[in-house]
Protein backbone atom coordinates (compact mmCIF):
# COMPACT_ATOMS: atom_id res chain seq x y z
CA UNK A 1 0.00 0.00 0.00
CA UNK A 2 1.56 3.61 -1.23
CA UNK A 3 0.22 7.02 0.92
CA UNK A 4 0.85 10.54 0.02
CA UNK A 5 -0.68 13.01 2.35
CA UNK A 6 -0.41 16.94 1.33
CA UNK A 7 -0.61 19.48 2.92
CA UNK A 8 -4.13 19.91 5.08
CA UNK A 9 -4.36 16.59 2.81
CA UNK A 10 -4.87 18.20 -0.12
CA UNK A 11 -2.35 16.26 -3.37
CA UNK A 12 -1.57 18.71 -5.72
CA UNK A 13 -0.77 18.16 -9.57
CA UNK A 14 -2.38 15.97 -12.10
CA UNK A 15 -0.35 12.65 -12.97
CA UNK A 16 0.77 13.37 -16.83
CA UNK A 17 0.71 10.29 -18.36
CA UNK A 18 4.30 11.03 -19.53
CA UNK A 19 5.02 11.17 -16.10
CA UNK A 20 6.40 8.53 -13.76
CA UNK A 21 4.39 6.99 -10.94
CA UNK A 22 5.53 6.94 -7.26
CA UNK A 23 7.53 4.35 -7.66
CA UNK A 24 9.73 5.42 -10.41
CA UNK A 25 8.17 3.13 -12.94
CA UNK A 26 6.12 4.03 -15.81
CA UNK A 27 2.54 4.68 -15.18
CA UNK A 28 0.32 2.13 -16.95
CA UNK A 29 -0.67 4.47 -20.26
CA UNK A 30 -4.26 6.10 -19.11
CA UNK A 31 -4.97 7.66 -22.80
CA UNK A 32 -6.35 4.30 -24.00
CA UNK A 33 -9.25 5.47 -21.63
CA UNK A 34 -9.84 9.18 -23.20
CA UNK A 35 -10.23 10.49 -27.11
CA UNK A 36 -7.55 12.57 -26.63
CA UNK A 37 -4.31 14.20 -24.40
CA UNK A 38 -6.38 17.56 -23.75
CA UNK A 39 -9.58 15.65 -23.12
CA UNK A 40 -7.49 13.39 -20.17
CA UNK A 41 -5.82 16.47 -19.11
CA UNK A 42 -9.28 18.65 -19.25
CA UNK A 43 -10.55 15.82 -16.89
CA UNK A 44 -7.79 15.24 -14.97
CA UNK A 45 -7.53 19.35 -13.91
CA UNK A 46 -11.26 19.22 -12.90
CA UNK A 47 -10.62 16.44 -10.68
CA UNK A 48 -7.61 17.56 -8.54
CA UNK A 49 -9.33 20.87 -8.61
CA UNK A 50 -12.59 18.97 -6.85
CA UNK A 51 -10.05 17.34 -4.37
CA UNK A 52 -8.70 20.73 -3.46
CA UNK A 53 -12.17 21.65 -2.25
CA UNK A 54 -12.03 18.76 0.44
CA UNK A 55 -12.46 20.61 3.67
CA UNK A 56 -11.16 18.12 5.79
CA UNK A 57 -7.70 16.53 6.60
CA UNK A 58 -7.87 13.28 4.05
CA UNK A 59 -5.26 10.89 2.56
CA UNK A 60 -4.42 9.42 -0.89
CA UNK A 61 -3.85 5.76 -0.79
CA UNK A 62 -2.90 3.48 -3.83
CA UNK A 63 -3.29 -0.77 -3.16
CA UNK A 64 -2.52 -3.98 -5.27
CA UNK A 65 -5.27 -5.66 -6.99
CA UNK A 66 -5.69 -8.00 -9.56
CA UNK A 67 -6.63 -5.37 -11.78
CA UNK A 68 -3.57 -3.03 -10.98
CA UNK A 69 -3.29 -0.17 -8.45
CA UNK A 70 -6.55 1.55 -6.69
CA UNK A 71 -6.29 4.20 -5.81
CA UNK A 72 -8.34 6.23 -2.72
CA UNK A 73 -9.63 9.13 -1.06
CA UNK A 74 -9.31 8.24 3.08
CA UNK A 75 -10.84 10.39 5.87
CA UNK A 76 -11.62 9.94 9.32
CA UNK A 77 -10.26 8.13 12.29
CA UNK A 78 -7.99 4.78 11.30
CA UNK A 79 -9.46 2.65 13.89
CA UNK A 80 -13.32 3.79 13.11
CA UNK A 81 -15.24 1.61 11.13
CA UNK A 82 -14.68 0.69 7.57
CA UNK A 83 -16.40 2.48 4.94
CA UNK A 84 -15.98 2.44 1.11
CA UNK A 85 -17.81 4.11 -1.37
CA UNK A 86 -17.78 2.97 -4.99
CA UNK A 87 -19.07 5.49 -7.86
CA UNK A 88 -20.99 4.40 -11.10
CA UNK A 89 -20.16 4.41 -14.56
CA UNK A 90 -17.63 7.59 -15.04
CA UNK A 91 -17.59 8.20 -11.49
CA UNK A 92 -14.87 9.11 -9.44
CA UNK A 93 -13.68 9.49 -5.65
CA UNK A 94 -13.90 13.23 -5.16
CA UNK A 95 -17.23 13.22 -6.81
CA UNK A 96 -17.73 11.70 -2.48
CA UNK A 97 -16.03 14.93 -1.25
CA UNK A 98 -19.23 16.01 0.87
CA UNK A 99 -19.46 12.54 2.03
CA UNK A 100 -15.81 12.63 3.00
CA UNK A 101 -16.59 15.44 5.34
CA UNK A 102 -19.86 14.30 6.86
CA UNK A 103 -19.51 10.73 7.64
CA UNK A 104 -15.52 10.71 8.12
CA UNK A 105 -16.91 12.08 11.88
CA UNK A 106 -18.24 8.47 12.50
CA UNK A 107 -16.09 6.38 10.03
CA UNK A 108 -12.71 5.45 8.15
CA UNK A 109 -14.18 6.32 5.14
CA UNK A 110 -12.58 5.50 1.66
CA UNK A 111 -14.12 7.02 -1.55
CA UNK A 112 -12.52 4.95 -4.36
CA UNK A 113 -11.40 5.32 -8.07
CA UNK A 114 -12.44 2.33 -10.14
CA UNK A 115 -10.12 1.02 -12.09
CA UNK A 116 -11.06 1.61 -15.52
CA UNK A 117 -13.27 5.08 -15.02
CA UNK A 118 -11.40 8.68 -15.05
CA UNK A 119 -9.47 9.02 -11.96
CA UNK A 120 -5.98 8.13 -10.58
CA UNK A 121 -6.36 3.78 -10.77
CA UNK A 122 -4.87 1.91 -13.52
CA UNK A 123 -7.06 1.83 -16.54
CA UNK A 124 -7.78 -2.27 -16.12
CA UNK A 125 -11.48 -2.13 -16.36
CA UNK A 126 -13.24 -5.07 -14.58
CA UNK A 127 -15.68 -6.93 -16.47
CA UNK A 128 -19.49 -6.51 -15.68
CA UNK A 129 -20.49 -9.89 -17.06
CA UNK A 130 -18.64 -11.61 -14.11
CA UNK A 131 -17.22 -11.09 -10.38
CA UNK A 132 -14.35 -9.21 -11.86
CA UNK A 133 -15.84 -6.19 -9.49
CA UNK A 134 -16.64 -8.25 -6.29
CA UNK A 135 -12.61 -9.86 -6.92
CA UNK A 136 -11.48 -6.34 -6.94
CA UNK A 137 -12.99 -4.99 -3.87
CA UNK A 138 -12.40 -8.55 -2.16
CA UNK A 139 -8.54 -7.02 -3.10
CA UNK A 140 -8.51 -3.29 -2.08
CA UNK A 141 -9.82 -4.94 1.66
CA UNK A 142 -7.45 -7.52 1.74
CA UNK A 143 -4.64 -5.54 0.67
CA UNK A 144 -5.96 -2.99 3.25
CA UNK A 145 -5.63 -5.34 5.70
CA UNK A 146 -9.56 -4.88 6.70
CA UNK A 147 -11.58 -7.84 7.67
CA UNK A 148 -15.21 -6.39 7.60
CA UNK A 149 -16.46 -3.10 6.03
CA UNK A 150 -19.60 -0.84 5.38
CA UNK A 151 -20.03 -0.79 1.66
CA UNK A 152 -22.01 1.96 0.20
CA UNK A 153 -22.53 2.64 -3.92
CA UNK A 154 -24.46 4.45 -6.36
CA UNK A 155 -26.14 3.55 -9.69
CA UNK A 156 -23.78 0.94 -10.84
CA UNK A 157 -22.08 1.06 -8.15
CA UNK A 158 -24.76 0.48 -5.20
CA UNK A 159 -24.76 -2.83 -8.05
CA UNK A 160 -21.34 -3.46 -7.39
CA UNK A 161 -22.17 -3.41 -3.42
CA UNK A 162 -25.12 -5.64 -3.52
CA UNK A 163 -23.25 -7.98 -5.24
CA UNK A 164 -20.56 -7.84 -3.26
CA UNK A 165 -22.76 -8.17 0.03
CA UNK A 166 -24.24 -11.57 -1.58
CA UNK A 167 -21.09 -13.28 -2.61
CA UNK A 168 -19.32 -12.40 0.51
CA UNK A 169 -21.16 -11.30 3.57
CA UNK A 170 -18.58 -12.26 5.92
CA UNK A 171 -17.15 -8.99 4.82
CA UNK A 172 -19.54 -6.55 4.91
CA UNK A 173 -21.08 -4.81 7.59
CA UNK A 174 -23.90 -3.39 6.15
CA UNK A 175 -24.81 -2.21 2.68
CA UNK A 176 -25.60 0.77 1.86
CA UNK A 177 -27.89 1.32 -2.28
CA UNK A 178 -27.85 4.74 -3.46
CA UNK A 179 -30.26 4.74 -6.78
CA UNK A 180 -29.36 1.06 -7.48
CA UNK A 181 -29.13 -0.81 -10.53
CA UNK A 182 -29.44 -4.76 -10.85
CA UNK A 183 -32.75 -4.71 -8.53
CA UNK A 184 -35.78 -4.20 -11.17
CA UNK A 185 -36.05 -3.58 -14.63
CA UNK A 186 -35.14 0.12 -15.99
CA UNK A 187 -36.21 2.79 -18.24
CA UNK A 188 -33.55 3.87 -20.95
CA UNK A 189 -33.51 7.40 -20.96
CA UNK A 190 -33.92 7.67 -24.60
CA UNK A 191 -35.53 11.36 -24.14
CA UNK A 192 -32.93 12.60 -22.09
CA UNK A 193 -29.83 11.61 -24.05
CA UNK A 194 -31.62 12.36 -27.11
CA UNK A 195 -32.53 16.07 -25.82
CA UNK A 196 -30.14 17.37 -23.93
CA UNK A 197 -26.62 15.27 -24.24
CA UNK A 198 -26.32 14.18 -27.81
CA UNK A 199 -27.57 17.26 -29.27
CA UNK A 200 -24.75 19.73 -26.90
CA UNK A 201 -21.66 16.73 -26.72
CA UNK A 202 -19.15 18.61 -28.21
CA UNK A 203 -19.73 21.71 -25.85
CA UNK A 204 -18.86 20.79 -22.07
CA UNK A 205 -19.61 23.92 -21.04
CA UNK A 206 -22.88 24.51 -22.55
CA UNK A 207 -23.80 20.68 -21.63
CA UNK A 208 -22.78 21.28 -17.93
CA UNK A 209 -25.09 24.16 -17.35
CA UNK A 210 -27.72 22.57 -19.54
CA UNK A 211 -27.94 19.71 -16.68
CA UNK A 212 -30.49 20.18 -13.66
CA UNK A 213 -31.49 17.56 -10.90
CA UNK A 214 -34.79 18.12 -13.58
CA UNK A 215 -33.01 17.03 -16.36
CA UNK A 216 -31.88 13.72 -15.25
CA UNK A 217 -35.34 12.93 -12.75
CA UNK A 218 -38.60 11.44 -13.89
CA UNK A 219 -41.21 14.51 -14.74
CA UNK A 220 -43.30 14.74 -11.93
CA UNK A 221 -46.04 17.98 -12.17
CA UNK A 222 -45.48 20.42 -9.27
CA UNK A 223 -42.55 18.22 -7.87
CA UNK A 224 -39.78 20.05 -6.30
CA UNK A 225 -36.19 19.52 -6.84
CA UNK A 226 -32.97 19.86 -4.70
CA UNK A 227 -30.40 21.40 -5.76
CA UNK A 228 -28.38 19.77 -8.50
CA UNK A 229 -24.50 19.27 -8.04
CA UNK A 230 -22.79 21.31 -10.29
CA UNK A 231 -19.40 19.21 -9.98
CA UNK A 232 -21.37 16.10 -11.67
CA UNK A 233 -23.07 17.95 -13.80
CA UNK A 234 -19.35 18.65 -15.19
CA UNK A 235 -18.27 15.33 -14.60
CA UNK A 236 -20.93 13.91 -16.75
CA UNK A 237 -20.44 16.85 -19.36
CA UNK A 238 -16.64 16.31 -19.25
CA UNK A 239 -17.10 12.65 -19.70
CA UNK A 240 -19.63 12.70 -22.48
CA UNK A 241 -17.17 14.90 -24.16
CA UNK A 242 -13.46 13.26 -23.34
CA UNK A 243 -14.09 10.05 -21.97
CA UNK A 244 -13.94 6.37 -24.05
CA UNK A 245 -17.27 4.56 -22.14
CA UNK A 246 -17.22 1.83 -24.87
CA UNK A 247 -13.43 0.85 -23.80
CA UNK A 248 -14.37 1.51 -20.01
CA UNK A 249 -17.29 -1.09 -20.30
CA UNK A 250 -15.07 -3.79 -22.27
CA UNK A 251 -17.18 -3.66 -25.24
CA UNK A 252 -14.73 -2.14 -27.40
CA UNK A 253 -12.70 -4.58 -29.84
CA UNK A 254 -9.10 -3.33 -29.94
CA UNK A 255 -8.50 -5.91 -32.99
CA UNK A 256 -11.66 -4.42 -35.03
CA UNK A 257 -11.66 -1.35 -33.74
CA UNK A 258 -15.27 -1.22 -33.76
CA UNK A 259 -17.63 -1.66 -30.50
CA UNK A 260 -18.30 -5.48 -30.20
CA UNK A 261 -22.11 -5.09 -30.49
CA UNK A 262 -22.94 -8.30 -28.60
CA UNK A 263 -21.07 -7.21 -25.71
CA UNK A 264 -22.65 -4.06 -25.61
CA UNK A 265 -25.78 -5.83 -25.51
CA UNK A 266 -25.10 -7.91 -22.53
CA UNK A 267 -23.67 -4.90 -20.38
CA UNK A 268 -26.80 -2.92 -21.40
CA UNK A 269 -28.56 -5.68 -20.05
CA UNK A 270 -27.00 -5.42 -16.19
CA UNK A 271 -28.02 -1.96 -16.70
CA UNK A 272 -31.07 -2.06 -17.45
CA UNK A 273 -32.39 -5.59 -16.61
CA UNK A 274 -32.72 -6.93 -13.00
CA UNK A 275 -30.63 -10.07 -11.59
CA UNK A 276 -32.68 -13.18 -11.15
CA UNK A 277 -34.65 -13.46 -7.99
CA UNK A 278 -32.30 -16.74 -7.22
CA UNK A 279 -29.56 -14.08 -6.93
CA UNK A 280 -31.34 -11.36 -5.08
CA UNK A 281 -32.29 -14.05 -2.37
CA UNK A 282 -28.98 -14.50 -1.87
CA UNK A 283 -28.47 -10.95 -0.35
CA UNK A 284 -28.89 -11.41 3.71
CA UNK A 285 -26.68 -8.57 5.15
CA UNK A 286 -28.65 -5.73 6.14
CA UNK A 287 -29.35 -2.93 3.62
CA UNK A 288 -30.54 0.30 3.03
CA UNK A 289 -32.26 1.73 -0.44
CA UNK A 290 -32.17 5.26 -0.90
CA UNK A 291 -33.97 6.36 -4.02
CA UNK A 292 -34.95 10.17 -5.24
CA UNK A 293 -38.66 10.34 -5.30
CA UNK A 294 -37.84 11.65 -8.99
CA UNK A 295 -35.84 8.64 -10.18
CA UNK A 296 -35.58 8.42 -13.81
CA UNK A 297 -34.42 4.84 -14.36
CA UNK A 298 -38.35 3.31 -12.27
CA UNK A 299 -40.77 3.39 -9.76
CA UNK A 300 -38.51 3.67 -6.66
CA UNK A 301 -41.31 2.73 -4.21
CA UNK A 302 -42.00 -0.27 -6.94
CA UNK A 303 -38.68 -1.62 -6.88
CA UNK A 304 -38.43 -0.83 -2.51
CA UNK A 305 -41.16 -3.26 -2.36
CA UNK A 306 -39.38 -6.07 -4.62
CA UNK A 307 -36.52 -5.25 -2.25
CA UNK A 308 -38.15 -5.97 0.64
CA UNK A 309 -39.77 -8.90 -0.64
CA UNK A 310 -36.76 -10.46 -2.22
CA UNK A 311 -33.87 -9.16 0.22
CA UNK A 312 -34.37 -9.82 3.29
CA UNK A 313 -33.39 -6.65 5.76
CA UNK A 314 -33.59 -4.20 3.60
CA UNK A 315 -34.84 -0.56 4.81
CA UNK A 316 -35.75 2.03 2.01
CA UNK A 317 -35.83 5.39 1.91
CA UNK A 318 -37.58 7.82 -0.93
CA UNK A 319 -36.05 11.41 -0.95
CA UNK A 320 -38.21 14.17 -1.23
CA UNK A 321 -37.24 16.83 -3.92
CA UNK A 322 -34.24 14.79 -5.78
CA UNK A 323 -33.26 12.60 -8.64
CA UNK A 324 -30.86 9.32 -9.38
CA UNK A 325 -28.60 10.92 -7.68
CA UNK A 326 -30.33 11.94 -4.24
CA UNK A 327 -26.84 11.67 -2.25
CA UNK A 328 -25.80 14.30 -4.98
CA UNK A 329 -28.90 16.39 -4.79
CA UNK A 330 -29.49 16.16 -1.44
CA UNK A 331 -26.53 15.46 0.60
CA UNK A 332 -27.83 17.21 4.11
CA UNK A 333 -30.31 14.97 4.06
CA UNK A 334 -29.01 11.29 2.69
CA UNK A 335 -25.68 11.53 4.33
CA UNK A 336 -27.58 11.47 7.85
CA UNK A 337 -29.96 8.65 6.69
CA UNK A 338 -26.84 6.83 5.91
CA UNK A 339 -24.80 7.58 9.27
CA UNK A 340 -28.10 6.93 11.30
CA UNK A 341 -28.68 3.31 9.38
CA UNK A 342 -24.66 2.20 9.86
CA UNK A 343 -24.61 3.30 13.49
CA UNK A 344 -27.85 1.71 14.20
Amino acid sequence: MQQRTGAEGVIAGTRDPAQATETGTPATDPLKLYKSVDGYRAIMEWYESLVEKIEVPFEALYVNTRFGRTHMLAAGPKDAPALFLISGVAGCAPLWRKQLESLSASFRVHALDIPGQPGRSDPNPPSFLNDDYCDWLLDVLDDLGIERAHVAGISAGAWIAMRFGSLHPGRVRKVVMLGPTGISSARLPVKIWLGRVAQKWKNADVLQDDLTAKSVSSKSPGGTFGTFDRQLARAMALCTRHYRVDRSLGIYNETTGKVNLWQGLRVLRKFFLPEPESVLRQFRVPGLLVFGEHEVLYDPHAVGRKAQKLMGDIRVEVVAGAGHAAIYDRPEVVDAMVTGFLKA
